[in-house]
This record gives structure tokens, C-alpha cells and sequence, in this order.
């Protein structure tokens, strides 16, 4: 562990060359030190050692920035290519999130449950579940010849509690029938269900 003020001070040959090597040895060792730093400059990094983060001071040089621990790889910062994130993720923005968009042929090879992606052959988003992909938001169905979406499909019987329009008024909706409910159906006012 090495730190240093940075500031070569007076002294004898022999002294300013220790001084000089000490803080050539901070440099090397990016200011390691077991928590915060004796003497801090703003934007300077610094490996705390008690927790093994890159930290960097911030502009009003009044407290530290965590990068991300040393010896994980990208400091545990997702890559720009094939991230894997363990926690839950929050887009905070009001604009759109774009997912993959590909063919039929063009799906992933080692499909798994949860995928999701825009189907661009049958123009449809689709997930991945039970072995094989289906088309969600709008219904999925069979495709006739091409990409013609011919028929919407729906099970036949209701087993978990459903709310039309996740219960926002005035939502249509439409099923085809004989459908067995063996749940809550809950149609929020203004709403109609046409079982066909």
C-alpha cells in the first residue's frame, strides 16, 4: 500500500529521493490505502484496499466515487456486448426500449424461458416458453401461408384472477368461446367481454 500528498518537500539529496520515490510509488500503486486517502484531490483515484473498490474523488473533493471492485472483470460494470445482469434492472425514461428484432430463421439457437423479441417474418413480438416461441401482445395464432396471421387463439378455460384493461375503464375485450372461468374475471366499469 502506497500514498503520498504529492508534494516534494526541502530536504538533503538523499531525503527528496525517498520522498520522490514514495510518491512514484503511490502512482504505481494507484493510491492504495486501507479507506479514505490522508490527502485527497479532487477526481484522483484511489484503491481502497478495505474494500477492494477503484474509488475516484469527486469534483467538490469532499467525498468519493465507487467505480467497482479491482478484481472483478470491468470492475463489475456491464460490457457494452453479452452483459449478464443478476439484479433487477429499472429503465427510468418515458421514450422506448428496443428489443432484438430478427426473422424466423434468426432466432436464438439455444432458446430459453423468458426470451423475448420482435419476430420481423411474422411482423409479431414473441416469447419463448414451454419449448417453443409464441407470439405475445396482441395474441398469438397460427400463420397461414407467408406471413399472414390468419387466426387468434385462446385457451379454453380461465385458471388465475384477470382484470380487463389491468383495470383501467372503458377496455373492451374478446375471447372465443366455450371458456370455463375458474377464477376472479374482474370488469372494471365502462368495460365489455364478448365471448364469440
Amino acid at each position: 500500500m502506497a500514498q503520498h500528498d504529492f508534494i516534494i518537500d526541502n530536504g538533503t539529496g538523499s531525503a527528496v529521493r525517498t520522498d520522490l520515490n514514495a510518491v512514484l510509488q503511490a502512482i504505481a500503486s494507484n493510491n492504495s490505502n486501507s479507506g479514505a486517502l490522508t490527502t485527497n484531490y479532487a477526481y484522483q483515484f484511489h484503491v481502497d484496499t478495505s474494500d477492494g473498490n477503484l474509488k475516484i474523488r469527486n469534483a467538490a473533493n469532499n467525498g468519493y466515487v465507487t467505480i467497482g471492485p479491482v478484481a472483478t472483470t470491468n470492475f463489475g460494470l456491464a460490457p457494452l456486448a453479452g452483459g449478464t445482469f443478476t439484479g433487477k434492472v429499472i429503465h427510468n425514461y418515458t421514450s422506448s426500449l428496443t428489443i432484438p428484432s430478427g426473422t424466423t430463421a434468426q432466432r436464438d439457437g439455444s432458446a430459453a424461458v423468458g426470451m423475448l423479441r420482435h419476430n420481423s417474418t411474422l411482423n409479431q413480438f414473441e416469447g419463448y416458453n414451454n419449448g417453443a416461441w409464441g407470439a405475445i401482445g396482441g395474441g398469438g395464432g397460427a400463420t397461414g401461408g407467408g406471413t399472414e396471421a390468419i387466426f387468434h387463439e385462446n385457451e379454453n378455460a380461465m385458471d388465475q384472477d384477470y382484470t380487463i384493461g389491468d383495470g383501467t375503464s372503458n377496455i373492451n375485450a374478446g375471447v372465443f368461446g366455450p371458456l370455463t372461468i375458474n377464477a376472479v374475471l374482474t370488469i372494471p366499469s365502462g368495460s365489455v367481454v364478448s365471448i364469440v
